[in-house]
């Protein structure tokens, strides 16, 4: 997670005073249940899971993230980890589900797609706890507006020394109108490649945005007292956090019939 636009952990000193925490490219640590929704998607490489996506638990038993996530490893072991803050380290809090199966929404072709989405069955349900729940979806075709919040393990910067981030990082930051968005990305309005399927995350000062290993994450609004996923993290427009560029999401509200169907035990 990059600028503008990746028990042991309960023990961490200062985790009730997110002031104190060292800024790590323009986002925050988050702190021990902020984002009881979120996930790491992890390919199995023999038995070590690594980190390559983020994802949003729907129900007991699916997640919703990015097609992209599958699109060059579709015949992988995957596996996902919920409750985590440190993915480096064994916490209590932390359950791990294998993946059963995925699927990706039809249209989904591997490009910058407003229609990069998948949905993973897992083999077993999350219990849920304080740190481990379900996003609520939005109303069907809602256009969001105001501010989003952002989670991710992804990268903390771009060019030759990039890190993926191993503690869950966090910013807000304000929707950007879809007009002002496809012209500023160089389309033109109601031209690609930015659609009205996608929600872009600005104003593009520079020094935080979503960065690689951010995909699949959720951008999330506190609406009528409830955590409403409004945005997938989708394909990055430039170099993450670049001044001038927004982090693009494909709108959750377009796709909700799908993600329902796709939903289902």
């Amino acid at each position: 997670m990059a600028s503008e636009l990746g028990i042991e952990h309960l023990m961490h000193a200062n985790v009730g005073d997110k002031t104190g925490q060292q800024r790590i490219a323009g986002g925050v640590r988050a702190l021990p249940g902020e984002f009881p929704w979120m996930v790491s998607l992890q390919r199995m490489l023999l038995t070590r899971g690594n980190h390559v996506c983020g994802g949003t638990i729907l129900n007991n038993f699916h997640v919703l993230t990015a097609g992209e996530c599958f699109w060059f490893y579709e015949n992988s072991r995957y596996r996902i980890q919920a409750g985590k803050l440190l993915l480096n380290s064994l916490e209590a809090t932390e359950q791990t589900m294998n993946v059963l199966r995925f699927t990706l929404h039809p249209l989904y072709d591997g490009s910058a797609s407003p229609y990069n989405l998948a949905v993973v069955r897992t083999a077993s349900p999350f219990g849920y706890t304080a740190f481990i729940s379900p996003i609520t979806l939005p109303s069907i075709d809602s256009i969001p507006e105001g501010v989003v919040s952002i989670s991710g393990w992804g990268q903390t910067a771009s060019g030759p020394f990039q890190s993926m981030s191993t503690e869950l990082q966090m910013f807000h930051v304000p929707i950007m109108p879809n007009n002002v968005c496809q012209i500023t990305v160089g389309g033109s309005i109601g031209s690609g490649p930015v659609t009205d399927r996608n929600v872009c995350l600005g104003p593009g000062t520079g020094g935080i945005g979503t960065c690689g290993g951010d995909a699949g994450g959720a951008a999330v609004q506190r609406i009528l007292g409830q955590d409403v996923i409004v945005g997938v993290i989708s394909w990055p427009v430039s170099t993450c956090g670049q001044e001038g560029f927004p982090s693009i999401t494909t709108r959750v509200s377009a796709f909700v019939e799908w993600i329902n169907l796709n939903s289902q035990i």
